[in-house]
């Protein structure tokens, strides 16, 4: 089950009580959010799932429903060890994102305004991440 924890703004209460978004989130490997993808305003969230299809749920600000419909990014993904929300790195006007492999190499594939293609084509940008632990 997958549950939407609302930031407050208070330092005393950053959270609101939790908020069921619904189940069968068990079929996803990796869950990256806080980046808005597509453009509008309102974070999303991608999710991987265990055949390494990359899925993309637009936010949609709203408590009781946050999330839109999945759509299919992609095949291929489960090649990743990690993949992370990066934010704008290259100042264009859209969020990226980050992955590694098991060999180390490190991924950064440009975001673009375009739900239906909110990446383009990766471009390695480093190797040897193997010694790091986590992706930040």
């Amino acid at each position: 089950v997958l549950w939407l924890y609302q930031g407050t703004g208070k330092t005393n209460a950053p959270l609101t009580a939790r908020t069921r978004v619904g189940g069968g989130w068990n079929t996803y490997t990796e869950l990256v959010g806080g980046a808005d993808l597509t453009g509008d305003g309102t974070p999303d969230l991608l999710a991987r799932d265990k055949t390494g299809v990359l899925w993309l749920y637009q936010g949609t600000g709203k408590t009781n429903a946050p999330l839109t419909a999945r759509t299919r990014v992609g095949g291929g993904w489960n090649t990743y060890t990690e993949l992370v929300s990066a934010g704008d790195l290259n100042s264009d006007g859209s969020n990226d994102l980050l992955a590694t492999d098991a060999g180390g190499a490190l991924w950064f594939y440009n975001g673009t305004p375009d739900a239906g293609v909110p990446f383009a084509a990766r471009t390695q940008v480093g190797k040897g991440w193997t010694i790091y632990n986590a992706l930040a």
